[in-house]
């Protein structure tokens, strides 16, 4: 069980953690950077009282300008909150944006807090407050002069609602720098010169009050006063910092990678894993002997080209079985020619032999004019014709050293041999020729065929055989001075088994036999073999 566990999940889990071990790294990797950023980036500088002094002006004056555009349209203010809800309190030190002005938070404490703290309100001509970021201190609808006593109120004091000002105080908890613009309301079609108009605020260390107030008739519509309040304390943004909100969001991507680099990973090797899995289990399929089996090739990757490898090779193992299995059978069969031609020659051969030396004996030893001597001659003659046929049935079955003389002079030495052994004269016109084992095995044995045939069935005393090729095929010929037969009257009454024999010899090679032959005419075999199939 273990083992097909670890066989199964063994690549999975591997690329699966891979997976993981890339993602994760990549998020530390990210992280580090961040850290190392930080940590070489120069520390933000410290800026001085009138540095935020002017910067508080500037974001009064834009904040003057931007509630007078809407209470120009809406003719009331569009709430009583100030200031940003995503920003966080930072008591005793101003907060610097990247426009040149300061962020003021809202704060939602319910006890106000004397110590120095960034905060804006809007107060009326009369003193009420209208919008806060710091209702604890300054209530909606109190009035601002009384909401605080002491230092801050007379800060309060000491500017005009309708002209604002700007300032330095210390306090007694800690110094802070403020600043007040009056809101003018911007009339409906004045949208695009109050645009314009902000465009020109002064920048940082100029008095807000005239750009915002614009001098003249404006300053008769006056709708009330932003006032500005931060710790006269505070350093320059564009500095790096590693807060520890960086630290936990870089801590929970790092949780959230993990999960998802391991439902990446399984996913994406699924399909993999299951091919392979199927490949190893079709290889157990062929090395058991089924080499018919193949497995289905999918994709163009590199698994793909090892399934088309996986199938050429069983289909080449099929074939190198087959292969064998037809050796065997032609070792088979060449072993019982062996036996046969061997019992032939041992036992019937030499039992022919001994009939025709006593029928010989016999003969000789009857007088002349007895009865019985045409009978003797009959049988003396028929066991020569017999033992005759025998020997060219032998040299038919005789076997052949094919691989070690070759085609050529396999067949020649064929022709010897029954010129020897029964005075045939057999002229051989070979070409060398490097064929296929079975198809050069399949020619000789046509060959044997067909002499055997001419000598025992013919009574041919002379023959030729040919064996050339052209650019398409190979050709054999046999031809014999035998005194033939009616071709076409044996092929129409079914040929004898020496022809059935040549016929399904050269069929199997891919090749035509063809046969000439008239009564008195001899006979002509051919064979042509298709050229591809050539060594």
């Amino acid at each position: 069980m273990v083992h097909g566990m670890k066989g199964r999940w063994g690549l999975q889990a591997k690329m699966t953690a891979t997976y993981v071990a890339v993602t994760a790294g990549v998020v530390l990797l990210t992280e580090l950077v961040i850290f190392g950023v930080a940590a070489l980036s120069p520390s933000a500088t410290a800026l001085t009282a009138p540095q935020l002094q002017a910067r508080a002006g500037l974001t009064a004056a834009g904040m003057a300008m931007k509630l007078g555009v809407q209470v120009g349209k809406a003719r009331r203010l569009p709430g009583t909150w100030l200031g940003s809800s995503s920003a966080q309190l930072s008591p005793g030190q101003a907060q610097p944006d990247d426009l040149g002005g300061v962020t003021v938070p809202q704060t939602t404490m319910t006890l106000c807090d004397v110590a120095p703290a960034s905060f804006a309100f809007v107060e009326s001509g009369d003193g009420t407050v209208l919008a806060t970021s710091y209702p604890a201190c300054f209530p909606v609808g109190g009035q601002a002069v009384t909401a605080q006593s002491g230092e801050l109120g007379e800060v309060l004091k000491s500017f005009s609602w309708r002209t604002g000002g700007e300032g330095h105080a210390a306090l007694p908890h800690g110094n802070v720098v403020w600043a007040a613009a009056p809101i003018v309301p911007v009339l409906p079609g004045a949208d695009r010169k109050a645009a314009d108009a902000a465009a020109r605020l002064p920048a940082a260390g100029a008095s807000p009050s005239a750009a915002a107030t614009g001098g003249g008739p404006a300053s008769e519509r006056v709708f009330g006063t932003v006032y500005v309040e931060v710790p006269a304390t505070g350093r320059a943004t564009g500095a790096i910092t590693v807060s520890p909100a960086l630290i936990r969001t870089g801590i929970v991507i790092l949780v959230v990678a993990i999960p998802a680099g391991l439902a990446f990973g399984l996913l994406s090797t699924r399909r993999l894993t299951r091919r392979l899995q199927r490949l190893a289990g079709m290889s157990l399929e062929v090395a058991d002997g089924r080499f018919e089996r193949r497995v289905p090739v999918s994709g163009q990757d590199e698994v793909s080209r090892l399934e088309e490898n996986f199938n050429r090779m069983a289909g080449q193992l099929q074939a190198s079985l087959d292969a064998r299995r037809q050796l065997a059978e032609a070792n088979a069969r060449h072993e019982e020619r062996t036996r046969i031609a061997r019992e032939l020659h041992d036992s019937i051969s030499q039992e022919l032999f001994s009939l025709r030396v006593l029928a010989g004996g016999l003969r000789r030893a009857l007088p002349a004019g007895s009865t019985v001597l045409t009978e003797v001659e009959t049988m003396e003659r028929t066991a020569g014709d017999t033992m005759r046929e025998m020997q060219s049935l032998l040299l038919a079955l005789r076997p052949v050293a094919l691989d070690e003389l070759g085609l050529a002079s396999a067949i020649e030495d064929i022709c010897h041999a029954y010129t020897r052994r029964l005075g045939v004269r057999v002229l051989a016109e070979l070409e060398p020729l490097a064929l296929a084992p079975g198809l050069e095995h399949a020619i000789l044995r046509v060959t044997q065929e067909a002499l055997a045939n001419a000598v025992r069935h013919a009574d041919a005393d002379h023959l030729t055989v040919r064996l050339r090729a052209d650019a398409a095929q190979v050709m054999l010929e046999v031809t014999d001075n035998g005194h033939g037969f009616d071709a076409e009257a044996e092929q129409a009454g079914g040929a004898g088994l020496g022809l059935r024999v040549m016929r399904d010899r050269v069929a199997e090679a891919g090749g035509v036999l063809s046969i000439v032959s008239a009564p008195g005419l001899g006979t002509q075999v051919r064979a042509a073999f298709p050229r591809e199939r050539e060594a």
